[in-house]
């Protein structure tokens, strides 16, 4: 099922996708599908990443 509605990131009219860590619906640009979460929290997890916590 595709969703369209606002992006909570940017604010654009697009299709949406869910973050599966925060819940936030974020269109295509503001999301990241090979880890499947919105831009801010692949930042997180790419820091947490880089600083061994993995």
């Amino acid at each position: 099922m595709e969703v369209r509605g606002v992006c909570s990131l940017c604010g654009r009219v697009a299709f949406l996708h869910t973050c599966r860590l925060c819940g936030a619906l974020v269109c295509s640009d503001c999301y990241v599908p090979e880890l499947g979460v919105c831009r801010i929290c692949a930042g997180k997890l790419r820091r947490r990443k880089s600083k061994g916590a993995f």
